[in-house]
């Protein structure tokens, strides 16, 4: 009679036990059903790794202009791909831009649809790339670059330590830079002799233009100071010096981190930059008073023998390293990689415009001069002569006491850290900008080295405080065999000691 009860009794609570797992069951899958039909997404991540910020939302919200945004990749297929868990956060943030009303997601295939890559690239200025984005507001367009909105820390062996997020502050940046027109401008230097911008540079002006820039010339002994919207200063080929008063103002200008262009034509007359020779040494650049031949014929352009072929620096293939600053390696003309912080304006030339012979028109050359801060700047250059190649002095007055041997160096910049980031580009030629040049395409290289120089020194991406997302992941150190085999054990044992514990204490209720 007892054991008519207890088995009674223990079908009762069997039967109310499977009877709560298939309710739970049947719950679970309404629950997956429901979030799948209605699409819900819930980010779990400790630092909201896959949510968009309240300043972005507000800011679309409030936004009162139709925004596109290009994206080079088709999403569903980068949402298949092997490695889509690397870029979800990307994936999802681009989606959530879609949901707003002023914002239309176009993404397409960059290699597969070149109608659409020139449709928004139509004057080829930007160097598109799978990952790339380009936002648009009606002519105003603005790049974010794919390889930018991953920062990754590398341990000693190469591997990841530290990912960081930084697309969403890219993208609502550049969607704010073109939806209120905050182009930087970019102002040439007059008063110096320099040629007439409206005259001589109208096709670099049109490029400038099209991609987002204002710009206009600049007088500066007229001026107080120079305007609060310049972020580049160009002098363009000045035939005289700039007065102590214009270098006081230029010097406020860069150490508040504004940047200057010099593209210094050589000058057959006596005159001496005494002043923009300063400014220089303060980036610790030195200028030649010469003008840089070529004595084998087969490196001069057909139509023009003073434009001579040259080179652009790979500092892939240079080892980062601090200048000596020795005079030796003045003498010598022997412009140095100073440190691992260079930014990279040559390497993706030299891939994307391979076959395409790079030319500069008659130029004076450059060196790395010994000043106190020299450790401190980040130096590079960026076109240098063949060994074929000769210097002659050309002008200024200054006694020249040393030989200088090939190759000379024709182009480099110059960053300084304590100014904040201001940065000197130079250049031993103006000429390579001017109507005739771009019209005949020989100097098409250098040409696209500058425009890029102008991309890096503006660096107008609109800060909107969003936080920048860590990824996060749990991890532990396993140093020995012993390490490894004691954490399997806790992985796989203790689990199937649990089940098996569960089944014995079932069988002592079932036979009891």
């Amino acid at each position: 009679m007892n054991t008519v009860k207890k088995s009674k009794k223990n079908l009762k609570f069997s039967s109310i036990a499977v009877i709560l797992s298939v309710i739970l069951i049947i719950i679970t899958i309404l629950i997956n059903v429901a979030i799948s039909f209605f699409d819900v997404q819930i980010d779990m991540t400790p630092n909201n790794m896959y949510s968009m910020s309240s300043q972005t939302k507000d800011y679309l919200n409030s936004l009162d202009k139709d925004v596109d945004i290009y994206f080079t990749m088709e999403m569903d297929e980068l949402k298949n791909d092997q490695d889509a868990l690397e870029v979800l956060s990307l994936i999802t943030l681009l989606e959530q831009y879609d949901e707003f009303d002023k914002v239309n997601l176009i993404d397409f295939n960059i290699n597969e649809n070149p109608d659409m890559a020139n449709e928004i690239n139509p004057d080829g200025m930007f160097d598109l790339e799978e990952g790339d984005i380009i936002v648009k507001c009606g002519d105003v367009r603005k790049k974010v670059i794919g390889s930018e909105m991953y920062l990754f820390e590398y341990d000693d062996t190469g591997v990841v330590v530290s990912a960081t997020f930084n697309g969403e502050k890219l993208i609502s940046g550049a969607i704010k830079a073109v939806a209120e027109n905050k182009s930087p401008s970019v102002y040439f230097l007059t008063g110096h002799g320099e040629k007439s911008l409206s005259k001589y540079y109208t096709n670099f002006e049109k490029q400038l233009t099209n991609v987002g820039y204002k710009v206009g010339e600049l007088n500066l002994s007229t001026e107080e100071a120079v305007p609060q919207d310049a972020v580049i200063i160009i002098s363009a080929a000045p035939k005289t010096d700039i007065t102590t008063d214009e270098l006081e103002k230029l010097n406020d200008f860069m150490d508040n981190g504004g940047n200057l262009s010099l593209l210094m034509s050589p000058n057959q007359s006596a005159e001496s930059y005494t002043n923009l020779l300063e400014i220089m040494h303060q980036y610790c650049i030195g200028m030649d008073y010469n003008i840089i031949t070529e004595t084998d014929s087969s490196r001069k352009a057909n139509n023009d023998e003073s434009t001579i072929l040259v080179e652009l620096v790979d500092i892939r293939d240079q080892q980062s390293s601090q200048g000596s600053g020795s005079m030796e390696d003045l003498i010598s003309g022997n412009l140095n990689l100073s440190n691992e912080n260079l930014f990279d304006l040559t390497s993706e030339l030299i891939d994307t415009m391979e076959g395409i012979y790079p030319y500069m028109p008659a130029s004076r050359s450059f060196f790395d001069y010994n000043g106190d801060n020299y450790s401190s700047l980040n130096i590079c250059p960026l076109i240098q002569t063949y060994d074929t190649a000769e210097s002659t002095t050309y002008g200024g007055n200054e006694k020249v006491e040393y030989v200088m041997n090939p190759p000379f160096y024709l182009s480099a910049y110059s960053e300084d850290p304590t100014r904040n980031d201001s940065k000197l580009f130079v250049m031993g030629n103006a000429e390579f900008i001017d109507d005739d040049h771009t019209s005949e395409g020989y100097t098409i290289v250098p040409l696209n080295l500058f425009l890029k120089s102008i991309s890096w020194m503006a660096d107008s991406n609109i800060d909107m405080e969003i936080p920048e997302r860590y990824k996060t992941a749990d991890y532990m150190t396993l140093k020995t065999k012993d390490d490894t085999n004691f954490v399997l054990l806790l992985l796989w044992a203790a689990p199937a000691v649990i089940a098996l514990s569960g089944v014995a204490v079932w069988l002592v209720r079932r036979h009891s």
